[in-house]
């Protein structure tokens, strides 16, 4: 089932999830997942319009997570030459 914004009378598919701390001052924005810890969703509209209090930061890390997540499985890879290497006798390939 889709996310929806959060923002009261918005029925607009959810872009983004939310979450903050308030000790360091930082409100995270993520793509929408089920489950996990988040303080709520938004719509791309009401992400556009979103102004974190003063001296806090906003760090979006839609897109980033999944970026690094692919560099990380690229480096993994047993096929590399490298890695091939190391694990030619293990048998795990």
């Amino acid at each position: 089932m889709a996310r929806l914004c959060a923002r009261p009378g918005c029925n607009a598919a959810a872009a983004a999830t939310f979450t903050f701390d308030p000790d360091e001052l930082i409100v995270w924005l993520d793509a929408p997942t089920n489950g996990g810890a988040r303080a709520g969703e938004l719509c791309e509209r009401h992400v556009s319009a979103l102004k974190p209090p003063q001296g806090w930061k906003l760090d979006d890390r839609r897109g980033k997570r999944e970026a690094a997540a692919h560099e990380l499985a690229v480096v993994l890879d047993a096929r590399s030459p490298m890695l091939a290497r190391a694990f030619r006798n293990s048998g795990a390939l």
